[in-house]
């Protein structure tokens, strides 16, 4: 190894500063930026004209505007059991109770 310019306790150095930097970037990687958000329909479960139409009318699965989400619309019916997915009349399909699209309107009281 001296041969090369390169001692033992350099190449162990290295090594435990690059498995550090390893770890670190994992470590981070890991951190929770908030609540999971579930896909109650993901693209591949959907027919092309479904997916259509959730792009033609801007869906999201988290509403922006938290006042203005799903579970606050007219045309959402919710999921059994407590469930973060329910229907919708417009989709014809599964939609996010934290969802929102273009269509949205508020249920009447």
């Amino acid at each position: 190894m001296s041969e090369l310019g390169l001692s033992r306790r350099r190449v162990l150095g290295r090594g435990l500063q690059f498995s550090g930097l390893g770890l670190a970037t994992w470590a981070l990687s890991s951190c929770d930026q908030g609540p999971k958000v579930v896909a109650c329909a993901g693209p591949n479960n959907l027919t092309f004209s479904e997916n259509s139409l959730r792009q033609a009318s801007h869906y999201v699965e988290e509403a922006p505007d938290p006042a203005k989400n799903c579970t606050g619309c007219g045309f959402f019916t919710a999921g059994e059991g407590g469930s973060n997915c329910g229907k919708c009349e417009i989709f014809l399909g599964p939609v996010n109770a934290r969802g929102h699209c273009d269509s949205w309107a508020a249920k009447k009281a």
